[in-house]
């Protein structure tokens, strides 16, 4: 699958949310999430576990440039009883890398996935997320759109993961 992302630093999250609620977002809740990162030479590997009761393995690959870029990832889902033999069976085939902590506003504005980030240590972001197959030849239209829309280009865009900050 492909998306068309887009991180940055913002101050707010209330702020955010209520340009959302203007533009008639779908808030879809409030996640809690720690994304366990495992070392991979092609891209990035993680276990994501969400609210204690979801559960999934993603792999992506994308560059660290700070303006949008494109994102190839694949998910798959992991049923609660395996996620401590998943884990396991990663952290020895490849070495566990980090820890990232986050509580996640989910909004929905058209193709677009919206996430208000609060990262444990390393404060308040926002990620675009605009899904190409969803969004098809309209995807880059949207997502400028969208940046626009919620004025986005005022704030310092991140081009690497929380995964890579945290470690830095």
């Amino acid at each position: 699958m492909k998306n068309i992302e887009l991180k940055v630093k913002i101050n707010s999250i209330r702020g955010i949310a209520g340009l959302l609620k203007k533009l008639h977002a779908k808030h879809r809740g409030v996640l809690k999430q720690i994304d366990t990162y495992y070392n991979d030479k092609e891209g990035r590997l993680k276990i994501r576990e969400v609210n204690g009761k979801y559960f999934e393995k993603i792999f992506y690959k994308r560059p660290d440039k700070e303006s949008s870029k494109i994102s190839f990832y694949t998910v798959s889902k992991i049923k609660k009883p395996q996620l401590q033999k998943e884990k396991s069976f990663l952290k020895k085939a490849l070495g566990e890398k980090v820890i990232v902590e986050k509580q996640r506003e989910l909004w929905i504005l058209k193709n677009t996935r919206v996430h208000l980030d609060r990262v444990k240590h390393l404060g308040n972001f926002l990620e675009l997320e605009t899904e190409v197959e969803k969004a098809g030849k309209n995807a880059e239209r949207e997502h400028k759109e969208i940046i626009d829309q919620l004025n986005l280009s005022k704030y310092k865009p991140f081009a690497k993961s929380y995964s890579d900050m945290l470690m830095n």
